[in-house]
């Protein structure tokens, strides 16, 4: 039997590779096994059904699942590369001259994924992870670390979720660049995030393994993990609990032989019972980013001493022979006009909900809140306890 190989037309073969990854429930372990089995994916896609079961895939109900997704979806290799083409959406296979080496010589990289942004292949970088429900002590950490590895020229990767990963890519985009690795497919994430995640694209990159429109689960969030710790040098914790998904992230880490660097917290913060834990086990405390850079042997360019390093996280009591910001200056940051409004309506003394917060405004929609709450944040004009908000001035 004469069979296609790979090499005759790698910008089509990858849309078919692409094409059996919508087959729900078959993985890229299989999709390789298949692809190894009949030479290329586009042979595995027009391969005859018995011989599909000549394969011996790890996962045996894959078989079946991939026989009957490419009978009700027959021209979706072709459909793909139209939506992409649409959607300004690139692929990357592992056979691409630009897929990143790092990601490549872990044990079960994705055999391709979709991106947006420009991936610079060969770019050293870091991993940011921590608790989506951070305290403001880790987001000020998240922020001011993250800005600070980004302007040594350092990617900083994180998952894109609310929290840390959040704040990790809002530092990274004042000073450098960040890849946002998704939970979901590329066309799927939330409308109140497309902002976010436009000026990811500009500064970076977003990429994701899952097909375009796949929402997000629990599954996803595991298995996007791997990427996260497989793209990065090291990888960095800033607030985990016990059961944090970041953890998640540090045993892939672990695995492909990644450093792992931890930023501590707090004795009573159960948001970082999760850190101690890892540094009692042997993971590295950081206390700043030239720790970071030290360990990792980068020679960070020679600049202005560092604002993270100069406001270690582990500081916690406020010195009364340092001056707090003043009031005045802490007023002429700049908000959207919707931030402004929202900020008038929270009060200075007492925490309030999100949902107390809209019952007093009628011009501001439930799903653009986040991304209002965010830019506050960011600009510290609210402190944050759980999904309560008070102002800072």
């Amino acid at each position: 039997m004469w069979y296609y190989t790979a090499r005759e037309d790698g910008s089509v073969e990858k849309y078919f590779m692409a094409a059996m990854g919508g087959a729900n429930g078959l993985g890229a372990k299989s999709i390789k096994q298949l692809v190894e089995f009949f030479g290329s994916a586009k042979n595995a896609w027009f391969a005859e059904d018995a011989d599909l079961y000549d394969v011996n895939l790890r996962n045996k109900k894959g078989i079946g699942i991939f026989i009957d997704f490419r009978r009700e979806h027959p021209n979706a290799p072709e459909k793909l590369i139209a939506y992409c083409e649409r959607h300004k959406i690139s692929l990357c296979s592992v056979n691409d001259d630009d897929y990143p080496p790092r990601l490549k010589a872990i044990t079960d990289p994705p055999m391709f994924f979709y991106y947006r942004g420009k991936l610079e292949p060969r770019a050293e970088r870091i991993g940011i992870v921590g608790t989506r429900d951070n305290t403001q002590y880790g987001r000020d950490v998240a922020l001011e670390l993250s800005e600070e590895l980004a302007a040594t020229g350092l990617t900083v990767v994180s998952g894109a979720a609310r929290g840390i990963d959040t704040f990790a890519h809002e530092g990274a985009l004042k000073s450098g660049r960040t890849v946002a690795v998704l939970g979901c497919g590329i066309q799927a994430v939330p409308k109140h995030k497309l902002k976010f995640f436009e000026r990811i694209i500009e500064r970076g990159v977003v990429l994701s393994e899952f097909p375009p429109q796949l929402p997000a689960n629990e599954g996803t969030f595991i298995v996007r993990n791997r990427i996260i710790a497989g793209l990065s040098k090291g990888v960095i914790v800033v607030e985990a609990g016990d059961q944090s998904g970041a953890l998640n992230t540090v045993k892939y880490a672990v695995h492909y032989n990644r450093d792992v660097f931890i930023i501590p917290g707090s004795i009573y913060s159960e948001k970082s019972v999760g850190c101690h834990k890892l540094i009692q086990e042997g993971a590295t405390l950081v206390k700043n980013y030239r720790d970071i850079l030290e360990d990792l042997n980068i020679v960070a360019p020679k600049r202005e001493p560092a604002k993270f390093e100069s406001k270690p996280p582990v500081q916690h009591v406020k010195s009364e022979s340092k001056p707090t910001t003043p009031p005045a200056q802490k007023k002429s940051v700049k908000l959207s006009e919707n931030a402004a409004k929202v900020l008038e309506v929270i009060p200075l003394k007492n925490f309030i909900t999100a949902d107390e917060i809209l019952m007093q405004l009628d011009d501001i929609a439930p799903n653009e809140l986040p991304a209002i709450m965010i830019e506050l944040e960011i600009n510290r004009c609210v402190e944050v306890d759980a999904d309560r908000y008070k102002r800072t001035f």
